[in-house]
């Protein structure tokens, strides 16, 4: 029976759940509100934007890419939407010309860094000045405001007492892990982050499958920017930009390797879900927002030391036996 409840865990999995468990409890003993359901729901409300975008983006980093565009692709993304919305276009079309903008976006990412050839984050270092170029053009460099009320339905909308953005947050993992985990595309995905040539030389369409990963980021991307304009019930050029770190730390502390080849969907959304619970653990104490970029720039460092140092004993361990 004992043997039988034995989960074999990895480290990274081990100090994952140690992180959770420690700020968790943080969370419970520096304020009473913490557990309220109120609180709760408002932490899952908001860690949705920045959990979907992250979910994108481990696709990418476990192909052994990166994305540094995603942030202004979420800001363009909610930029063609406020444009759309205030100018009386129906949310249908709206949402049709928002998810175009962000499949051509990740089709440019794709080709640069699969056909072209130039390092992923050269390509999208370029890309992300180039998107929120546009974006800054489109809105002058100033806040779309009188979004439609009959847009707020996506970042304000319940069901059954249930945020909708969380519905959303948790039904994009169920499909991101399905594909990941049951989907021949999502062992290519592995495939190519372990050993982007010989995935090639195994038959592997390598070129089509990076250009699926930055494609579904971008998509992601865009969700999360019709999210917060809703929300916010405005649409900044900037609007994913501060999420861009986050979303990255909270995939490495999740998990999923730097170099590729290793990770998974359920790692990120702990992993968003500690910085969120970070934030509100701040805001409810009272402490300045300053210091969360301290925080999560710390925790950014640590998690690839650990990671890389754990990479290096494996490494000598198979050295050794061999």
């Amino acid at each position: 029976m004992i043997e039988k409840l034995k989960t074999k865990l990895t480290l990274n999995e081990i100090v994952l759940s140690g992180a959770f468990l420690f700020i968790f409890l943080i969370g419970i003993f520096s304020n009473e509100n913490f557990l309220s359901i109120r609180n709760i729901l408002s932490l899952f409300q908001q860690m949705s934007e920045m959990g979907i975008m992250a979910m994108g983006l481990t696709l990418v980093i476990i192909t052994g890419g990166m994305d540094l565009s995603s942030g202004t692709t979420m800001g363009l993304c909610a930029v063609v939407s406020g444009l759309c919305l205030t100018h009386g276009i129906g949310l249908a079309l709206t949402f049709a010309i928002s998810l175009s903008v962000a499949v051509l976006c990740g089709i440019l990412n794709g080709v640069l860094i699969a056909v072209v050839k130039i390092p992923p984050m050269i390509a999208t270092l370029g890309t992300q000045m180039f998107f929120n170029g546009i974006a800054l053009a489109l809105s002058q460099g100033n806040s779309i405001s009188g979004i439609p009320e009959k847009f707020y339905f996506l970042g304000q909308a319940k069901v059954a007492g249930v945020p909708l953005q969380m519905i959303l947050l948790f039904a994009f993992a169920a499909i991101l892990f399905i594909i990941l985990k049951k989907k021949v595309i999502g062992q290519q995905i592995y495939s190519i982050g372990n050993n982007s040539k010989a995935s090639l030389y195994s038959g592997i369409r390598t070129t089509r499958v990076i250009l699926f990963v930055y494609i579904v980021c971008s998509v992601l991307c865009c969700f999360a920017g019709n999210i917060q304009v809703s929300r916010v019930a405005t649409a900044r050029a900037d609007m994913g930009t501060s999420f861009l770190m986050i979303c990255i730390s909270a995939v490495v502390l999740g998990g999923t390797s730097i170099d590729g080849g290793n990770g998974g969907i359920t790692g990120t959304v702990v992993g968003i879900l500690i910085f969120a619970m970070i934030g509100n653990i701040m805001n409810l104490v009272g402490i300045s927002p300053f210091w969360q970029q301290l925080a999560t720039g710390s925790i950014l460092v640590l998690v690839v030391v650990f990671n890389k140092t754990i990479e290096m004993q494996k490494y000598k361990i198979k050295s050794r036996k061999v």
